[in-house]
């Protein structure tokens, strides 16, 4: 029970950075943050565990981990050479990437988590984000949390992260886990958690996180349509109904004001517009991503944290962010780097059951990486590379290695 304690506050910590950076500052609550996690889950990590997986299960992962490794070791000697420039900040995303990494699979030969219990957990911390972001919007909470976009109201608030683009990653998985958990249980609590949780994002206006939600019950979908509606049949229903609604309640009031519903309503709808508001800024940085691209980058990648929003402000305004992490991680560690990155992240969904469905949930949330660039978000990252830990499928492994 200690080890789901110590993950449920590793949570706490990944999704509340605004907290601290309002009381310490920025640069000081990141360091908490990310240090606090470590702190907390380094006990965890046994490496006669993740030995034992490489060797009998995890072979190609292993294979796929050395070529990210050794693809960023050459991408920093290539970008020092290229540009005279480097982003170590970058580095450290790759390194916490790979110890979440190894704490879940540590998790997998363990199950030292109870899958349960973190997963209430999880979704109690998730209402809680829900309803502090909601507060903010509409100018009800008590402190003024830093992180809020211009314009829209401040419908784009940041609730307990510290910023307006975190929030949503953090709580679009949550509610995905939750969508899977009633297809899976049919638990009632869960959907209504979904829904609740699915509204917030909505009404956050994050496209990022609506195309996770309903990137994981398209995939539910296409696993088996007919299963898929004969057993869904009043979600289905209700969804359909409740979409329509809200569009024609949107559709209404839109010369009225510019409210939660008009805007998200307006939002969603132009979300496959590429001319529509905030797409044409992100096509425009595709095609930047273009420009900067050269041969070596097939090989290896020349802009070494330099192409990233972990940058420091003088080196965005010279070489941009790309709206992408695909094309991000291009840049980076080149096109064979990419392919191994996240091949080792795809591989986290042989960490789950496929009873449990999570692997949904998590090529949900790859698939949105290639249309905005999340892969450097630590609530995000931190929830994707864990998810596996809810899997109560297959109980206590038998070999603790």
């Amino acid at each position: 029970m200690i080890a789901t304690i110590a993950y449920l506050l590793a949570v706490v910590l990944c999704a509340s950075r605004g907290v601290l950076e309002y009381l310490i500052g920025k640069d000081a609550a990141y360091l908490i943050q990310v240090g606090g996690i470590v702190g907390l889950l380094v006990w965890y990590i046994s490496p006669t565990a993740i030995a034992a997986y490489f060797r009998e299960e995890g072979r190609l992962s292993f294979g796929l981990l050395v070529g990210m490794v050794f693809s960023v070791g050459l991408s920093v000697v290539a970008t020092l050479a290229v540009t005279d420039q480097l982003g170590l900040a970058y580095l450290f995303v790759f390194i916490f990437t790979l110890f979440i990494y190894f704490y879940t699979i540590s998790n997998y030969q363990k199950r030292f988590v109870r899958p349960r219990v973190a997963y209430v957990g999880l979704v109690l911390f998730a209402l809680i984000e829900a309803g502090v972001a909601l507060a903010q919007q509409q100018n009800v909470f008590p402190l003024d949390l830093p992180g809020s976009t211009y314009g829209f109201d401040n419908l784009r608030a940041p609730a307990l992260t510290g910023s307006y683009l975190h929030y949503p990653l953090f709580v679009a998985i949550a509610a995905s886990l939750c969508g899977v958990d009633y297809l899976v249980r049919k638990n009632v609590l869960s959907g209504l958690a979904c829904a609740v949780l699915s509204f917030a994002i909505f009404s956050a206006l994050s496209r990022s996180g609506m195309l996770i939600i309903l990137g994981t019950f398209g995939l539910a979908f296409l696993q088996g349509p007919i299963q898929f509606i004969t057993r869904n049949a009043k979600l289905i229903i209700v969804t359909v109904f409740a979409t329509m609604a809200l569009m024609i309640f949107g559709v209404a009031i839109s010369s009225q004001n510019d409210s939660v519903v008009n805007v998200g309503t307006e939002r969603m709808m132009g979300a496959t517009d590429l001319e529509s508001d905030g797409n044409d800024g992100r096509t425009e940085a595709w095609e930047k991503a273009k420009s900067l691209a050269v041969p070596a980058n097939l090989i290896t990648g020349t802009y070494f944290g330099l192409v990233t929003n972990s940058a420091p402000d003088p080196v965005k305004q010279e070489f941009g962010i790309v709206e992408s992490s695909v094309l991000q991680q291009i840049l980076n560690i080149g096109l064979m780097g990419a392919i191994f990155y996240f091949g080792v992240l795809i591989s986290v969904t042989k960490l789950a059951s496929k009873e449990s469905r999570i692997s949904l949930c998590i090529w949900a949330a790859l698939f949105q990486t290639s249309f905005y660039q999340s892969i450097e978000v630590i609530p995000f990252v931190f929830i994707l590379m864990t998810l596996p830990v809810f899997d109560y499928v297959d109980g206590p492994r038998r070999d603790s290695a």
